[in-house]
């Protein structure tokens, strides 16, 4: 977008507004990813069909003088109202034109528009953030979290009345405003698919809370604050109104970043909207659950940076905050990086309970995109969403909304057509790349099953991976394996291996190395080096038995000196040639393995040292 046409657009709030939402609808689509002619129709609210015209247009170009002029344009963005008399004849044949069709109903597009659609899209309620970036970027008061997030949920027609109100404290919206001391009216807990970890804590706490209540057991043998630990998309922020609901209580949700962008974001003002968040959940006569998320972010008063004074009052205030025992107030937090948080705010008597959130299992995947598909019979996808490893339910709740999207344009219910369109789409994995892949994973079974702290591995292989997502490698293993309630150095050394021994495969078989063993957070070689970093840094299984970090600090925090960077690289290159040794000692396992998994896709190995 040009600056000119950005000037323009802060003029307009109701057509930034629909840019932002446009854009994200339209996102992953490829006519906005790679500029790909076509035909794009996008159904919206019908009081709004002029700005997301508008809005339409600045995205095809990003200029000003098209934001008024869409002739300026060789694209098009046409607008197709129900009712109106004027009919449109849309040239669907324009070579290598990208046309954006604005309609108000599924009904008013013509029979031609409809085949001749790559894509219909609804147009789903703005965001929390579009509701805080229109106001800040028109020159409005930034709004309380809980407020905009009622506002987004709000009809279209109340957006369009309350998105620049002057000031939105104390104001009823609509319907979906609720007093502070009713509880929300969504889904509880229970009508949930997924989140059995969580269901452990809630029933506990469900039990603890009723005897409160009758009087029964006192407020501080009451299990009352619990940290979510998970990657982004598991559902932690949806996890917290259902959890409310579940309990009966009015849900108070915010988040560090929230109390960081209050007012001009100084310390004054974060502590300022910190301390209002505490104080809202505790005026709620019949309790409430104060949600915060992203707690990594609060600070840490370890952290030596020119914000150490900031983060020290920030964690010293939040220390207090949650240290006073408020009868009725349920605390719930929620974070990706647990390391990140500081440790006295993970002792007893505050986030003591530590409740992970993973991915869900193949079981989980298919009951929750059948709730999001409103009851679609969860066995009849599971052809579907067992190919669907390492997906989110966010991802699935993604899902969710293309085969509903798809069974829309059809004009029909669900059906077994529309959850193949809704599937993200696929590559084919070629013959060559798939052995590769079938070595990678067969050299981590051959290591791993050498270690007497492993039961069973069991190998699969892909025939394709899914485009446009990372960290696919076509391949997994998944190990059996026991706790080691005090790991020594031998079973270091061995995972060091186990996590080595995929690309050790690729170049003792193959003679070549690929990308697959590294790249990201996770990955082998990332499990390898953080093994041997806390061996030398912090477990005193370097040359000299030193401590140098907090094995807590180690990984983000942590400036290994060079001695320590060349005692980790030593671990590595010992393990590494203790491993490709090992391969080719095991060269016939390692074969035969690989063309039991190519033929089948799936192997089960027990280890000799499984307990019978």
């Amino acid at each position: 977008m040009t600056a000119s046409a950005f000037k323009e657009l802060r003029k307009r709030p109701g057509v930034m507004l629909a840019y932002f939402v446009l854009r994200r609808t339209l996102r992953n689509t490829p006519q906005f990813r790679g500029a790909v002619a076509g035909i794009l129709v996008v159904i919206v609210d019908k009081e709004w069909i002029g700005r997301f015209h508008r809005a339409g247009e600045l995205l095809l170009s990003g200029q000003r003088q098209a934001f008024f002029n869409a002739e300026a344009s060789r694209h098009q963005v046409v607008s197709i109202e129900t009712g109106a008399k004027k009919r449109v004849d849309l040239d669907v044949l324009r070579a290598l034109a990208q046309t954006i069709v604005i309609t108000d109903s599924f009904d008013a597009l013509s029979e031609k528009v409809r085949m001749a659609a790559d894509e219909i899209l609804y147009v789903d309620n703005p965001t929390v953030r579009h509701v805080h970036a229109v106001r800040t970027l028109t020159g409005r008061s930034r709004v309380d979290g809980e407020v905009a997030r009622k506002l987004v949920n709000e009809s279209w027609s109340v957006i369009d009345a309350l998105l620049c109100r002057r000031s939105l404290d104390h104001l009823v919206i609509g319907t979906t405003t609720h007093s502070k001391d009713l509880p929300p009216t969504g889904a509880r807990l229970s009508e949930l698919p997924g989140f059995p970890s969580v269901r452990t804590w809630a029933s506990e706490l469900a039990t603890d809370l009723a005897a409160w209540r009758g009087g029964k057991l006192a407020w501080s043998d009451v299990d009352r604050a619990a940290l979510l630990i998970g990657p982004p998309g598991v559902g932690k922020t949806m996890c917290a109104g259902a959890l409310a609901a579940e309990l009966g209580l009015p849900l108070v949700s915010t988040s560090a970043g929230q109390w960081q962008s209050a007012g001009g974001g100084y310390l004054g003002d974060m502590l300022s909207a910190m301390r209002s968040s505490f104080k809202e959940a505790a005026a709620s006569k019949s309790g409430a659950l104060l949600f915060i998320d992203e707690l990594d972010s609060i600070g840490n008063r370890s952290h030596q940076s020119n914000h150490a004074y900031y983060e020290t009052q920030v964690v010293n205030t939040f220390l207090e905050l949650t240290s006073k025992e408020t009868p009725g107030v349920v605390l719930l937090a929620a974070t990706n990086r647990l390391d990140d948080i500081e440790q006295a705010i993970l002792r007893s008597g505050r986030f003591e309970r530590h409740v992970y959130v993973d991915l869900p299992t193949r079981e989980e995947r298919a009951e929750i995109l059948s709730y999001h598909l409103g009851g679609f019979d969860a066995d009849r996808l599971r052809r579907w969403t067992d190919q669907l490893r390492e997906f989110s339910p966010a991802d699935l709740e993604r899902i969710g909304r293309a085969i509903k999207r798809s069974a829309r344009a059809a004009g029909r219910e669900v059906e077994d057509d529309d959850v193949e369109n809704g599937m993200p789409p696929k590559a084919t994995v070629s013959d060559e790349v798939r052995r590769r892949i079938a070595i990678h994973e067969c050299g981590h079974a051959v290591v791993a099953l050498s270690c007497d702290f492993i039961d069973a591995v069991t190998v699969e292989l892909s025939d394709t991976v899914f485009e446009g997502r990372v960290m696919q490698s076509g391949g997994q293993v998944r190990y059996d394996m026991r706790d080691r309630i005090l790991p020594t150095e031998d079973v270091l050394r061995a995972q060091i291996r186990i996590s080595l021994a995929g690309l050790a495969a690729e170049e003792v078989e193959i003679g070549s190395k690929s990308t697959g063993a590294g790249g990201h957070p996770g990955s082998d070689l990332d499990t390898a080096t953080e093994i041997a970093k806390l061996m030398v840094a912090s477990w005193g299984m370097g040359r000299v038995p030193r401590f140098y970090a907090d094995r807590q600090r180690v990984d983000q925090f942590f400036r290994a000196p060079g001695n320590v960077t060349k005692e980790v690289d030593g671990i590595l290159l010992e393990e590494w040639e203790k491993v490709k040794a090992m391969l080719l000692e095991r060269r016939e396992t390692l074969l035969r393995l690989t063309s039991d998994l190519m033929n089948g896709r799936r192997i089960h190995l027990h280890s000799r040292h499984a307990a019978t």
